[in-house]
């Protein structure tokens, strides 16, 4: 059989206008990356627009269920729309009084629903829990700090409510005692918040006595001050709103809380360490415009352009500093009517001036709202005082 005889391949014949491979030079990868760097740079700040359009919305969704469980809370109750602020010293046992209780202790946990945006992550009123003094609490009867009396476990041991735990048991400013029953009976069952009542849920209206001056309801709790309890009407009532001139639309609720840098925190809580700031109770109330103080009066009228009631009326504005502008220079609140709306810090200022001059942080005499869009009067239906 004759053998095959095989032929070498021969290699094609290179195309003239072939040319061979090669990497890319140095300026090529240089512009590409600068390409990159151009590309990501436009898409970060749409991606930030984008995350805190997304906590705002999550944020308006915590206060739309904080307003349905307020107006829950007054069907059950006569109108009453909460018992008072989540404030120890000035309203009571946190785990007992106050709107923040009134919603935990029902199933709404108001602790585990903070807004994202919001610095701070802790309420003020935790500094109080931490470090106030204790040794007159017991025997004060304006404050129920202690909380409902002490009742017994089936085997016939004391049973104490935390803040009663506190002044009893763990007194000590500063103990592992007290620390611990702040963060294990308080804190961890959702007793907190990031957010502040407006002064309108938690005090109402002011009690102002012949002379034009806040009155102590009980002369034994005083001194007289917008934050005390018994210098006001209480907590609202659905019945000032329905019989009221002012639209339920315009007198705020809660709204996204504004930092307190005067009670950092003295201990670690979770995310937020030693040292940080906190978020306000509720607003300050109603306060002259020219001094952002309480109004006080010595011998004046009741009538007359220089008479008190002339101050309280055309003189007074509530002070909204609270508040704070934590979504891209805006803050949300809830209304009384249970609509949630963004108010915009339009000057970039920190705060929501509703009027008042370039004083107490405000860089402008221009307004950022209309008092017709946020209530702004020292009473929800001033014409009835």
């Amino acid at each position: 059989m004759p053998t095959k005889q095989i032929y070498p391949l021969k290699p094609l014949p290179r195309a003239k206008n072939m040319r061979l491979h090669r990497a890319f030079t140095l300026v090529e990868m240089l512009v590409v990356i600068s390409i990159i760097g151009i590309l990501v740079a436009l898409l970060l700040p749409a991606l930030g627009v984008a995350r805190e359009t997304a906590r705002s919305v999550a944020c308006q969704n915590n206060l739309r269920q904080f307003g349905i469980g307020l107006i829950a809370h007054s069907e059950r109750n006569n109108g009453a729309m909460c018992t008072g602020a989540f404030d120890w010293l000035n309203d009571g046992a946190v785990t007992e009084k106050g709107w923040v209780a009134d919603l935990v202790n029902v199933g709404t946990p108001t602790g585990e629903m903070l807004c994202a945006s919001n610095s701070a992550r802790v309420s003020e009123t935790f500094y109080d829990l931490l470090q106030a003094p204790t040794a007159s609490f017991e025997a004060d009867s304006c404050v129920p700090r202690l909380g409902t009396p002490v009742t017994k476990e089936p085997d016939g041991s004391d049973l104490f409510n935390a803040c009663r735990n506190i002044v009893k048991n763990a007194p000590g400013v500063g103990s592992t005692g007290r620390n611990n029953v702040v963060l294990k009976e308080i804190y961890a069952k959702a007793y907190n918040t990031n957010y502040t009542a407006s002064w309108y849920l938690v005090r109402g209206e002011p009690m102002v006595g012949a002379s034009g001056n806040l009155q102590v309801a009980n002369g034994a709790c005083g001194p007289a001050s917008l934050a005390n309890r018994q210098c006001s009407t209480g907590p609202l009532r659905t019945s000032v709103l329905d019989t009221s001139s002012t639209p339920s639309s315009a007198v705020p609720l809660i709204g996204d809380g504004g930092l307190v840098t005067q009670k950092p925190l003295p201990i670690d809580f979770e995310d937020s360490p030693s040292g940080s700031a906190t978020a306000r109770s509720f607003t300050t109330g109603p306060v002259l415009i020219s001094s952002l103080s309480m109004p006080t009066f010595s011998g004046a009228m009741r009538d007359g352009p220089s008479g008190w009631w002339a101050t309280w009326h055309k003189q007074v504005l509530q002070d909204y500093r609270g508040f704070g502008v934590v979504h891209r220079n805006s803050c949300n609140i809830v209304f009384a009517d249970g609509s949630v709306r963004g108010i915009g810090d339009k000057n970039r200022d920190g705060y929501i001036n509703n009027g008042f001059g370039a004083i107490g942080g405000f860089t402008t005499t221009a307004p950022d709202v209309e008092t017709t869009e946020l209530h702004s009067s020292f009473a929800i239906d001033p014409k009835k005082f």
